[in-house]
């Protein structure tokens, strides 16, 4: 039996773009829950598409929210400029409200100066200068938020950039629209992406971390060194 005809590109372009309904998406989720190859393509097109927004940011907006004494040397947001963050205290272990059965998965990109953009290894070496960005699966819309403890022990939030809730998430368009070019600090560093399906204020899960414990919750960890 000969294989079935592989997806259009076009199909797929749509399909990561988060442009696509009804018995089109049910067709290209089918297509790449059965297909490796598929699946494989997918992962192309969102690298493509990372690499894109890595190389072309919107100059205006980066250079407003470029804070180069931070932990976060470039932050390239494409929606909301950065609020402050009210920091306070909670005792007990924190968990997000009202999540949903299923798993998360964290995926990480990295592109060096004009190298092709590609996909990180958890665990993998990283070096300053790096930019990396973020692809979060979760099982349905939502919100989520992207927290780092460097090698140093600071923690900061990597998305959403300066904000005190979590992000909207929809669980079609799983790349992050943002990115960041790591700093100098070394060590190992950890990522955890947590998921709820209603809102959740990032204060508390801060603290919990800065006290070195591990959110609860729907979570991802993603390690890397520098």
């Amino acid at each position: 039996m000969s294989e079935p005809r592989p997806l259009p590109d076009a199909l797929l372009e749509r399909y990561v773009a988060g442009d696509l309904t009804g018995e089109s998406l049910a067709k290209v989720e089918r297509a790449i829950a059965e297909s490796a190859k598929e699946r494989a393509r997918v992962e192309e097109l969102r690298a493509d598409s990372a690499a894109f927004l890595i190389r072309h940011p919107p100059g205006p907006l980066a250079a407003k929210l470029e804070k180069p004494k931070r932990r976060w040397l470039l932050w390239l947001p494409l929606a909301a400029a950065a609020a402050a963050m009210l920091v306070f205290f909670i005792q007990p272990p924190v968990e997000p409200e009202h999540s949903v059965k299923g798993s998360v998965v964290l995926t990480v990109f990295r592109q060096r100066g004009d190298d092709p953009v590609e996909r990180l290894e958890n665990g993998a070496t990283v070096r300053p200068g790096d930019h990396v960005r973020f692809s979060i699966t979760a099982p349905a819309d939502g919100f989520v938020a992207v927290i780092s403890r460097d090698g140093a022990g600071k923690v900061s939030t990597y998305h959403p950039f300066g904000s005190q809730q979590a992000a909207p998430y929809k669980a079609k368009e799983p790349l992050l629209q943002s990115a960041i070019a790591l700093d100098d600090v070394r060590g190992k560093e950890r990522v955890w992406a947590v998921f709820s399906e209603k809102p959740f204020e990032l204060a508390p899960l801060l603290r919990q971390i800065e006290r070195g414990e591990e959110p609860q919750g729907l979570t991802a960890v993603f390690d890397w060194v520098k």
